[in-house]
């Protein structure tokens, strides 16, 4: 913070919020994310794009000094190596600053205007071949739980972040309840739905996992009874990729997240609700995740005739 910034901050922004600075006004903007009605992992995220922001434009700013070709040149430097972050930091900025609008310390967004660049998704989608492949390797080479996560990604579509508290208990009247994480969506998958493509239903899967190894707590465990945490499911699942597959020649390695999209490909073929599989609230999203991205280009479609 400047000499002058501090002066005006501690003097006549005392009166005029107007003059505080930016980091003032983020200790209260995360105030209001708390008292948001959303999930703990969601409010965390948002504190963390606040933050982001802060640095980005500078935590000593003074707020209505703040222009709209500074917030133009923030998004852009993080547009050039993370277009999706850049494009969630952008509303998170036009958010914070509209809540500084009606807490009277603006006068006008300096974000209101600033448009998202496009961006272009570059995660390749992964294959039922590929699945298979990373999946064997993991039988052969990793420890036990890292196989029963995949298949239990594959049969109940769920993020990691639900894996990784499904527990036994979590199993009655012939169905897995499961309060998804993110969303705070609560699903009841019946313990015979039935993924065709590697012929294993959901209770099956679940059966596996228990028994595996000590303790009972949770469905993924390690040897020492205890579950392991969301990022070594993602850390597991491209170790074994490396190992078990080429890397593409265009975009970025499949990661653990394209399971959810694969199991949404392949329930859809079967004729499952898959947007309520996967806890979405519109059938636009969950379109999203069926785009397999250009992997059925070029490949037959067989019309399949109506039995009399």
């Amino acid at each position: 913070m400047s000499v002058i910034s501090f002066a005006l901050s501690h003097t006549v922004g005392v009166v005029l919020p107007r003059y505080r600075t930016l980091g003032q006004w983020s200790e209260v903007y995360d105030q209001i994310i708390e008292g948001l009605p959303v999930t703990d992992k969601t409010k965390a995220n948002r504190r963390c794009s606040t933050a982001h922001v802060v640095r980005g434009l500078g935590r000593g700013r003074i707020i209505s000094r703040i222009r709209p070709h500074d917030v133009s040149a923030f998004i852009g430097r993080i547009h050039k190596d993370h277009p999706p972050l850049s494009k969630r930091l952008l509303i998170e900025t036009k958010s914070m600053f509209n809540g500084a609008l009606d807490y009277g310390w603006l006068d006008r967004n300096p974000a209101a205007q600033i448009r998202a660049q496009h961006v272009t998704v570059r995660r390749n989608r992964l294959t039922l071949e590929q699945w298979l492949a990373i999946y064997s390797y993991a039988v052969e080479h990793m420890p036990p739980w890292v196989a029963h996560m995949m298949v239990l990604a594959l049969v109940t579509g769920q993020r990691r972040s639900d894996l990784v508290k499904m527990r036994p208990e979590d199993v009655w009247d012939g169905h897995l309840h499961i309060e998804q994480a993110k969303t705070g969506a609560r699903l009841a998958i019946p313990l015979d739905l039935r993924m065709d493509a590697i012929g294993v239903s959901v209770g099956e899967a679940i059966e596996a996992c228990i028994g595996y190894a000590k303790g009972d707590e949770y469905l993924l465990r390690k040897s020492t009874g205890k579950r392991p945490g969301a990022a070594s499911l993602s850390a597991r699942f491209e170790e074994a990729r490396e190992a078990s597959i080429p890397p593409p020649k265009t975009g970025t390695p499949v990661s653990l997240h394209e399971i959810r999209s694969l199991s949404e490909r392949l329930y859809r073929v079967q004729g499952i609700n898959t947007m309520v599989l996967l806890g979405h609230t519109t059938q636009q999203m969950t379109d999203m995740y069926n785009d397999d991205r250009g992997l059925s280009a070029g490949s037959w479609k067989t019309l399949e005739l109506q039995s009399a």
